[in-house]
């Protein structure tokens, strides 16, 4: 049953790791896109 318990805690941290880092990849490309566009307005 301890066995159970901490396999069950295992996999949630591991989800929470996952989930954090969707979250914070997702704003890194909107800023890349940003960014992306506004060099391509100020190029010529």
């Amino acid at each position: 049953m301890a066995m159970m318990m901490n396999s069950g805690g295992g996999r949630g941290r591991r989800g929470r790791r996952r989930q954090m880092a969707d979250i914070n990849v997702t704003p890194m490309v909107d800023v890349m896109l940003v960014l992306l566009v506004v060099f391509m307005i100020t190029a010529p």
